[in-house]
């Protein structure tokens, strides 16, 4: 062309010609597209002039293209390129990596980059700055001891080529093959498209007149939104889930997606991500449900949406949303996830999305599914972690069960089950035989281990030579009867047949007490007996459950040490 070549940014593309096909639906050709472009963007009978405003300052492409740092891990260390607090640029090599929190700690490096930022970098070791955290087990990863080291994001990270992959004790000087010049964009572009956190604050900007994309953006009020296309495209998510310390008090249920635009000039072509936590109902499933529903909410109305996950088990439940024969199944609410799964078949609904869910195989070289579940991950410690908000998945019904403000996402039927039953047991504890216990439940002397009692009394031995089917009996019988306090004592005959027993009687063994629960056990002449019955019954038990964790290749050591410390 006489009057040179033009390229075209991503704003110019997505408002010339993207924001075009929904007037053109039907009637555009994509093999033309560059006329539709040319239409918009240069003035007529101008000789392919641009308007002022596509008119963009010229600058080098960038031809250096680096790995994310969070690629990286313990055995394959790499040299890091970041940022420090004053916005300068920092070097360094891997010393250790904690991939749960998406952290390293490196041996900082120093280079003169700023003054001399044509040159190709040269790294040296740093004496020791203001910036330096000693990390005490330093000599465990190098075999140089380094004078300074700190840790840094992985997240906010790339891997910076070298000519030295191993520091040694004469190594003195690295050097890169780039300049800061060739680094400088690409690096300052990362940051500007990629490390963006959550701001609740404020909205994307919406074109004119665009009343759809203000609607969607007041329907989905408090998640981050994507990079918004225009109605009827193509959304690309990968989506992960992460659980740990399931069954403690510490459990955490982290989730991200990934918005993914091909050819758009996004690093990786990743557009924006999000990560964030869920809470109640813990489950590796939940985690990966509320990433997919975190991606749909903020998806725009008539779009195509394809979600890239790990889990089969997500995949089907989302297939059965999509094919609207989730809520019309009658095991709709023994479904586990009821009404956050109930919450995406909604919106896909209501918002006419075509869902695609796609498998991907987890931990197996996937960059973007690997990129979700390191976010996924580093979501249980972050501070900037979006919790997901429960009025948010619990919208979709008019009336919720709730219960100690949870709301019930498990088999109702069970619910019930679980809370007459622990109605039943706080009547039967409730009634004057058990008022002892009232003096048991003072942190300050003893606690009741209801766990442990509740398994002491089911417990069920197998039989054999030694302990066959009246022995277990009567094991049952005797524990039961020790604690409904059934045991045929004197005070309890007393109560039940006062015509045979009168009230004045006492402990025929020591003629001047009462003969009750408490002093059948801790009166002398029969603690030792009562002490053989209990050790008898307790000596099985431990053998029968050492028996137990050898089948089941566990270490009974822990259950066993709870028996043991009981005062009985």
């Amino acid at each position: 062309m006489p009057t040179g070549s033009h390229f075209v940014s991503w704003a110019a593309y997505r408002t010339a010609y993207i924001a075009q096909l929904a007037d053109k639906r039907g009637r555009s050709l994509s093999h033309k597209w560059y006329l539709d472009i040319h239409a918009n963007t240069t003035i007529p009978d101008s000789h392919d002039h641009l308007y002022d405003r596509y008119v963009c300052s010229p600058s080098a492409a960038p031809v250096v293209s680096l790995v994310l740092g969070v690629t990286t891990n313990q055995k394959n260390r790499r040299w890091l390129v970041t940022f420090d607090g004053q916005a300068a640029p920092l070097f360094g090599k891997q010393l250790t990596i904690q991939p749960k929190k998406n952290t390293c700690i490196i041996v900082h490096w120093t280079s003169d980059c700023l003054s001399s930022p044509s040159d190709v970098i040269c790294l040296r070791p740093c004496p020791g700055c203001n910036a330096h955290v000693p990390f005490p087990a330093a000599n465990k990863y190098t075999a140089v001891e380094p004078q300074c080291t700190f840790t840094v994001s992985l997240l906010r990270s790339l891997i910076l080529l070298t000519d030295c992959e191993r520091i040694r004790h004469n190594t003195s000087v690295v050097v890169s093959s780039y300049s800061w010049t060739d680094l400088c964009d690409l690096v300052v572009s990362y940051y500007n498209r990629l490390s963006i956190l959550p701001d609740f604050s404020s909205s994307p900007p919406v074109a004119d007149g665009d009343s759809t994309a203000s609607s969607f953006l007041r329907d989905s009020p408090g998640l981050p939104f994507p990079v918004i296309l225009p109605p009827g495209s193509h959304y690309r998510y990968y989506t992960d889930g992460s659980l740990i310390n399931l069954r403690s008090p510490d459990v955490s249920m982290g989730w991200s997606q990934v918005q993914i635009i091909h050819d758009a000039g996004y690093l990786n072509s990743v557009a924006t991500y999000i990560y964030g936590t869920i809470r109640n109902w813990p489950s590796s499933t939940r985690a990966e449900v509320a990433a997919i529903y975190a991606a749909l909410s903020v998806t725009l109305k008539d779009s195509i949406v394809s979600i890239y996950t790990n889990s089969q088990a997500t995949i089907d439940g989302l297939r059965s949303c999509a094919s609207s024969t989730y809520t019309n199944s009658r095991f709709y609410y023994k479904t586990t996830n009821f009404e956050l799964w109930a919450s995406i078949e909604c919106c896909i609904h209501a918002k006419r999305l075509s869902v695609l869910p796609v498998k991907v195989k987890g931990h197996d070289g996937n960059y973007w599914n690997e990129f979700a579940d390191s976010l996924a991950n580093s979501a249980h410690q972050s501070d900037d972690a979006f919790l997901l908000p429960k009025t948010n998945i619990t919208s979709s019904h008019n009336v919720r069960l709730v219960y100690d403000d949870v709301t019930c996402e498990s088999n109702p039927r069970r619910l019930f089950k679980v809370y007459y039953q622990a109605t039943y047991m706080h009547d039967l504890l409730s009634l004057k035989r058990f008022q002892f216990t009232l003096c048991l439940t003072d942190q300050d002397d003893y606690i009741v281990d209801w766990d442990l009692t509740w398994f002491t009394l089911n417990y069920s031995p197998t039989h054999d030579a030694s302990f066959q089917a009246h022995h277990a009996s009567r094991h049952y019988t005797f524990k039961f009867k020790l604690f409904l306090d059934e045991l045929p004592l004197l005070e309890k005959l007393k109560i039940t047949c006062p015509n045979l027993y009168i009230d004045f009687l006492t402990c025929r063994s020591c003629c001047n007490r009462k003969e009750d629960l408490m002093h059948l056990i801790l009166y002398p002449k029969r603690r030792n007996v009562m002490h053989q019955i209990l050790q008898s019954y307790q000596n099985h038990l431990f053998s029968k459950l050492c028996e137990a964790g050898e089948l089941a290749d566990m270490d009974p050591t822990p259950m066993l040490r709870k028996l043991s410390s009981l005062s009985c």
